[in-house]
């Protein structure tokens, strides 16, 4: 049984404070996933290509009149109740990219010090593979976020730790 003490909740997140009084974040489903889709680059023979989902940061709240920006990240999301890891990446590329894929697995990274939050990293190989319709959850986080196809490289541009990540590891497997 758990000494910890839930101080603040809603149905997607809790503020937690620990027997030694270390307050932290705790998301329902509590951890996710960050999935990389890969293919051959269709102008540049020999080098690949990654799908980039631009989304929204949930603390960047435009005024009335002007647009959300967009921020760089691989497809993302939690990891629902009872379902694997692997589960829940397969699930979220169908979801926000439409594509039916296996997924392999790129290791794992702890979120942050301030939640106690695990992300698996997984990629697919997705060259010659034509996808559906993304369904989307019907969110409005979804609804304006939007998927594009960069070089591989882009990742190690962006802010967000797990494109960063991602790049060294795919680097390795798609560059030697």
């Amino acid at each position: 049984m758990s000494k910890e003490k839930t101080i603040f909740s809603t149905d997607w997140i809790a503020i937690k404070e620990t027997v030694r009084g270390y307050h932290y974040l705790e998301r329902k489903g509590r951890d996710s996933v960050a999935i990389f889709l890969v293919r051959k680059s269709k102008v540049n023979s020999g080098e690949y290509e990654v799908l980039i989902r631009q989304q929204p940061l949930c603390i960047d709240i435009p005024d009335i009149h002007e647009e959300h920006r967009l921020y760089p990240c691989p497809i993302t999301g939690g990891i629902e109740e009872g379902e694997l890891p692997e589960e829940a990446a397969v699930r979220e590329v169908y979801e926000e990219a439409g594509f039916s894929v296996g997924v392999l697995p790129l290791g794992k990274y702890i979120v942050g010090t301030q939640t106690n939050e695990i992300c698996y990293l997984y990629y697919a190989d997705v060259t010659g593979t034509e996808p559906e319709v993304a369904q989307q959850d019907g969110s409005y986080f979804e609804s304006i976020s939007r998927n594009e196809w960069y070089p591989l490289d882009y990742l190690n541009e962006c802010d967000y730790a797990g494109c960063q990540i991602g790049y060294f590891r795919l680097r390795d497997i798609f560059l030697g």
